[in-house]
Parts: structure tokens; sequence; C-alpha cells
């Protein structure tokens, strides 16, 4: 495989739980990157934590990056929102992004009277949420937006669960509304711009390193990149579909070490 550079997802490929502990190999992996200036970007499309957030939990843990080496949905919502005149939000999420959009100037409250729902990872996701949700979106004809376009995720005790992309799925489709929701994720048109803009190599001189077969490595795969599957997340490699070309398949990340091909 003769690349420029990387893609690299982060939840299930470089850290496994909620406290961004690493998997093995993973801390090697960017060490050997940053050594021999081969360029990357964490693409990921974690929902709780801004970048700056997650560099210094992972920093904790001996991961040599900053926050300008992350790209989250957070760095692409902020500013699409304010252009489609989106004030007031009720949001599915953390307390660390609430906060997060009320440092970016919007009104965050827990209300149906609402301009949008934004749908993040929420893991205290209760009926009466549901409700406040639903409501705005059906009666006061709020915008759904969502944080990234997963379907299925992977809690730290191993448990799979609904992803954010279908959690914000069942809002369309119980009120009819917003079937084409925007999403701040991998794979959406605002995320993309950013990312690779950021990098700035051609798609098809990169590979994405991915443990999401569907959302990541086939969707990234379609706009010219070379696919790398990592074992250490949420799918197996029994779960990629038969018709399905995935360039090479790792267990850990310091298998890929010595074993690309770069190109200037």
């Amino acid at each position: 495989m003769r690349i420029k550079g990387f893609l690299i997802d982060l939840d299930g490929v470089l850290t496994k739980d909620e406290n961004f502990s690493p998997i093995n190999g993973a801390i090697e992996f960017i060490s050997y990157l940053k050594k021999e200036n081969i360029p990357f970007v964490i693409a990921t499309s974690n929902s709780r934590y801004p970048p700056e957030e997650i560099a210094e939990k992972m920093q904790k843990h001996g991961f040599d990056i900053d926050s300008s080496d992350i790209v989250s949905p957070l760095v692409v919502a902020p500013e699409v929102l304010k252009k489609e005149n989106i004030k007031t939000l009720f949001i599915l999420g953390s307390d660390a992004v609430k906060k997060f959009f009320v440092e970016k100037s919007f009104r965050v409250i827990d209300d149906y009277h609402v301009d949008a729902v934004l749908v993040g990872l929420d893991k205290s996701l209760s009926f009466q949420k549901i409700k406040i949700a639903t409501t705005a979106l059906k009666r006061e004809k709020a915008k759904l937006y969502a944080l990234n376009k997963n379907i299925i995720s992977k809690d730290d005790d191993g448990l799979l669960f609904p992803g954010v992309g279908t959690v914000a799925k069942m809002f369309a489709t119980a009120c009819q509304c917003n079937e084409d929701f925007k999403h701040f994720g991998k794979g959406g048109e605002e995320y993309n711009k950013v990312i690779f803009e950021k990098i700035g190599i051609k798609p098809e001189n990169l590979a994405i390193i991915s443990d999401d077969i569907f959302v990541d490595l086939g969707g990234y795969q379609k706009l010219g990149l070379k696919t790398i599957f990592a074992t250490t997340g949420k799918y197996t490699v029994e779960d990629i579909p038969e018709d399905m070309k995935i360039d090479l398949v790792v267990n850990s990340l310091k298998e890929l070490i010595g074993r690309i091909e770069f190109i200037d």
C-alpha cells in the first residue's frame, strides 16, 4: 500500500474507553508517525468531548498529540449552526457538550421551544428527554441535527448500543420530518471539507484506519481512500460484507509500522 498520510479513527482504534485509555500499540504508532513526520489527522466522531478535552485526557496516558491533531464534530457544528441561524438548542448529550455550546454563544435549554434538536451520545438518555425532543420536532418544527451518523457504538463494558445516527433516525421516523437531517461527523459534507483541508492531501493518496466498517471504511472508500480495518473495536472480520474489499486488516496498529510504503 503506497500512501502519503492517514486519517485515524479514535474510539476502538487508538483508545478503548471513556477515559481514553490506549489500545495496545496505539501510543507506539502515533510516536512513530510523529518521529517520521508522516501526516495524519485523528478523525473522530466522538460527540461527548471537545478536542481540547480529548487531547488532554490522551496526553495523560502518554499519547504524543495535541488538540490540533484532532478533528471532531464539535469543530464543525457551531459554525454550521450559526450559518443556519440556530440560536436555541435542546441537546441530547453530555454535560461537557452542553457547556461547549453555551460557550459558543448558543442558548441550551431543557425545553421543546427551541430552534433545533441536536443529538449526541447521551448515556443518561431518558423517556423525558425523548418526549421533549419529539415534541420540539413535531410541534415546534425544530430542525434535527446529529453530531455523527454512527449506526452502532460500543460501551466501556464491551456491550453494544444504538449509535447517534440511529437515535437521530428514530426521531426523524417518529416525527415524519427531517429525514435528510444534517450530521457533523465523519462522512458529512462539512466534516469532510474540514478534514481534507487540514491534512492537505488528496483522498486517493490517503488511508483511513477505523473499526467502523460501514460509516468510515465504506464511506471513505467511495471517496478513493485506502481502507485499513482495526479489529480492536465494535466490529469483527465476520461483519465485513462479502462484496466489500478491505485493503488491510490489523489486530494492532504496531503491525503497520514499517509495513506501509510512503510516497512524497
